[in-house]
C-alpha cells in the first residue's frame, strides 16, 4: 500500500478540509441533492481521517482504494488505545464510495442508503472528535 510522509502540523490543512466537506454534506442535503450530501461525507471522513493519522505518525494514506487510511487509523488507534470502533465505522463509509461517485444506478431521492452514509459519517466525526482532543482544542487555539 501506498503512503505519503508529510510534515505533521499539515493534519490542520486536512482537519479544515473535512470540515468543510462535512458542512457541504448538510448543505447538499438540505438542499435536496442527496447523492452529492453522501460523497461529500464520504470525502470528509477521509479527510478526517488523514488530519488524525498525518498529526500522529506523519503520513496520510494515497492509495486510491482508500484500505491504507482505515488501517493507518487503526494503528493510530492501537497506538494510542482510542477504540477502534471508528475505523470499522469509515470502512464502512468507503464501502459506499465506488456506488455513490461512480455507479450507473443515480437516485435522486434521499434513499436509505445515502441517508445511513450521512448518519456514519456523523458518528464518525463524533467517534473521533472524542477520542482526538487535538482535533478540537487546537483549533480554538488558532492553530
Amino acid at each position: 500500500m501506498r503512503t505519503r510522509a508529510l510534515d505533521r502540523t499539515r493534519f490542520v490543512n486536512y482537519r479544515g478540509r473535512a470540515s468543510e466537506f462535512f458542512d457541504g454534506m448538510k448543505d447538499e442535503a438540505d438542499m435536496e441533492r442527496f447523492n452529492g450530501a453522501a460523497l461529500l461525507g464520504i470525502h470528509a471522513a477521509i479527510a478526517l481521517t488523514d488530519a488524525v493519522v498525518v498529526h500522529h505518525v506523519g503520513t496520510r494514506a494515497a492509495d486510491e482504494q482508500h484500505a491504507e487510511a482505515v488501517r493507518l487509523l487503526k494503528k493510530v488507534c492501537c497506538s494510542v488505545k482510542v477504540d477502534t470502533s471508528g475505523a470499522d465505522r469509515l470502512s464502512s463509509i468507503l464501502a459506499r464510495k465506488t456506488a455513490v461517485a461512480y455507479d450507473e444506478h443515480f437516485i435522486p431521492t434521499d434513499s436509505e442508503d445515502t441517508k445511513r452514509i450521512r448518519l456514519n459519517v456523523e458518528r464518525f466525526f463524533t467517534w473521533a472528535y472524542k477520542s482526538f482532543v487535538f482535533l478540537s482544542s487546537e483549533s480554538a487555539q488558532g492553530m
